[in-house]
């Protein structure tokens, strides 16, 4: 038996060894096909060198487009792997040669917008990071780091708050930035890079981030981060700055020295004046070539090169490995689920609410539907129609929540899974076991008032259980689209094209063999198709048992599966469609995601 790690006062002040040195040398980043306005090859990152010292602090700044973001990844070997990229250069650690992409478990990287849950709080989340990504450390030792590590960030006071975002409230921006820092903290990490981490933050609430860099840095870490455009007071405060202008290095050195340098360059620097605006300025308001006649864009002293070039067709796919057990991510990652789901109460309330809308819309429209002779057939129309607009209000209602939350947790799955907290598998899983249950409770409201408003005949668990395999299997088409999308809006856009598509192959409104054959392969990815035709089995078996003319209801009845192409003697194969669609298309959204992460960095 492991024994667990009781003593983590390592963490947060790093591992008792020195933040590391970290210089890189002709660094060049470009993508096949992107060119300038005379259609020549258009470098990102062309030649570009640099250093920051051990346990400081060290700025990239530039004008929009510069390559900050773009140095930062390449640093940390996120770099995007989409379309033909090429990166090349010498990266050293300590003096020491390394590929960033094997290197980049050893950096803690902060991205620009907090990929936060805004359902958990400041502690839950670190706490979350802590407990999957030092696993052989117990319960009491990472609670004790936690209330250290809040205490440090000054979030001790918010400690208990949902972090909140753009639907939910919650702590300030400041307040998520800093939890932000932290969640990356909890490894003891030597190396920190920052993609613009005062970004959307107030002057006062920019200050304060980048005095908790300081003040980290100081207690042994090395830290790089972009930024664009930093008050006085937050400039003063980093060690060493670099300008970027065009993909290529233009100045770096103390940020005490720039207005110095600045001047004996030909660019005073006027008085009272913020050092960083004004370099911002020269930068962009001058040509390279004057720049360089002024002296800037100086190369350092010449090395033997040790290149390192990465592409797509020939780097090796990177891996993802969780420090923790596969137990350990799944009762995590449930609890955190079932947590979120219930504390978002709008969306609850918005999930059911409509739910109980449509319904009681559907049972007052098509009342008694269900309880008439069905041996008239404009009774059996109305029954038929009636079944036919539950079935498709639940296929809808199960897969539009599903559907919308994906785009938007999406930016928290790839920060935690490229950081190996969890795998997918236990991701994907936890979701379900999370969505199946209140998929299944949904779809026992909408019964409960439909049934008997509509009077309807066949079984109420079997009609239940054959509308949640719709709501699950359609809500997995859902998964799929939501991970393929970038946000919301797409999936709105989207989402007709692949819904309705469900209505016009489901044999119901045009016949399946009126379809052109080589179309008519669809109709097996169609839940909806064989969800009807369990439902219109379970609800037509026996027409003639509420009908003082018997004979002409079953004729009716079975005239009307016959029309449909539903075979009773099928039943087990429309089942088992249904279970295929659901597992198919959750493999299908977790193989998505995972080719996303591996494409997004």
């Amino acid at each position: 038996v492991t024994q667990k790690n009781d003593d983590l006062s390592h963490c947060f002040t790093p591992n008792g060894r020195r933040g590391p040195s970290l210089e890189w040398k002709g660094v060049n980043f470009t993508v096949a096909g992107l060119v300038d306005n005379q259609g020549r090859e258009k470098p990102i990152l062309s030649n570009v060198e640099g250093k920051v010292k051990r346990e400081t602090v060290c700025a990239i700044l530039g004008p929009s487009g510069a390559g900050k973001s773009s140095l930062l990844n390449v640093l940390a070997g996120r770099s995007a792997t989409r379309g033909k990229v090429s990166v090349s250069g010498e990266f050293l650690v300590d003096d020491c040669p390394v590929d960033p992409g094997a290197f980049r478990r050893n950096v803690a990287y902060v991205m620009q917008d907090d990929a936060l849950l805004p359902t958990a709080t400041p502690r839950e989340a670190l706490t979350f990071s802590a407990t999957l990504r030092l696993a052989d450390s117990n319960q009491q030792a990472i609670e004790k780091l936690v209330t250290r590590m809040l205490e440090e960030l000054n979030l001790t006071e918010c400690g208990e708050v949902m972090i909140g975002g753009e639907m939910i409230k919650g702590i300030s921006g400041g307040q998520r930035k800093r939890t932000s820092v932290g969640v990356e903290l909890v490894t003891s990490p030597n190396l920190i890079f920052l993609d613009e981490p005062t970004s959307g933050l107030d002057s006062e609430s920019a200050l304060s981030c980048v005095r908790l860099l300081s003040s980290i840095a100081q207690k042994g870490s090395t830290i790089l981060c972009t930024i664009h455009q930093p008050n006085s007071e937050v400039f003063e405060l980093f060690d060493s700055v670099m300008l970027l202008k065009d993909g290529e290095c233009m100045y770096q050195g103390a940020s005490k020295a720039v207005c110095e340098t600045f001047t004996q360059r030909g660019f005073p620097v006027p008085i009272h004046h913020n050092p960083a605006d004004f370099i911002m300025s020269v930068a962009c308001n001058h040509d390279i070539p004057k720049l360089k006649d002024a002296g800037f864009f100086a190369r350092g002293e010449t090395t033997e090169k040790m290149a390192i070039v990465r592409t797509v067709s020939t780097s090796p796919e990177t891996q993802f490995t969780a420090a923790s057990t596969f137990a350990q991510q799944l009762y995590c990652l449930l609890r955190r689920e079932a947590q979120a789901n219930y504390r978002d109460k709008a969306a609850l309330i918005g999930r059911y609410g409509v739910t109980i809308f449509l319904n009681l819309l559907f049972g007052l429209i098509f009342e008694g539907s269900g309880d008439r002779d069905d041996a008239k057939l404009v009774n059996l129309s109305s029954h038929f129609g009636s079944i036919v607009m539950v079935t498709i209000g639940s296929m809808f209602g199960t897969a539009q929540p599903v559907m919308l939350s994906f785009p938007l947790e999406r930016p928290i799955f790839l920060r935690e899974y490229t950081t190996g907290t969890y795998g997918v598998i236990a991701y994907f899983l936890a979701k379900a076991a999370v969505e199946l249950p209140l998929a299944l409770i949904q779809t026992i409201v909408a019964y409960a008032l439909v049934y008997p408003l509509l009077g309807l005949q066949g079984d109420f668990a079997s009609l239940v259980a054959c509308a949640w395999l719709l709501g699950i299997a359609s809500s997995s088409v859902g998964v799929v689209l939501g991970c393929c999308v970038p946000n919301v809006a797409a999936v709105a856009e989207l989402a007709p094209a692949v819904f309705v598509p469900q209505l016009l192959f489901s044999g119901f409104f045009v016949r399946i063999k009126q379809i052109p054959l080589w179309l008519r392969w669809c109709q097996y990815l169609c839940s909806l198709k064989y969800t009807l035709n369990l439902i219109l089995l379970i609800e037509f078996s026996d027409c003639g048992a509420n009908s003082a003319d018997s004979d002409q209801a079953d004729q009716n009845c079975e005239a009307l599966l016959d029309d449909t192409d539903v075979s009773e003697g099928q039943w087990y194969l429309y089942l088992t469609i249904l279970i295929v669609l659901f597992f198919a298309f959750r493999t299908l959204g977790a193989i998505v995601l995972m080719q996303k992460a591996k494409s997004f960095y």
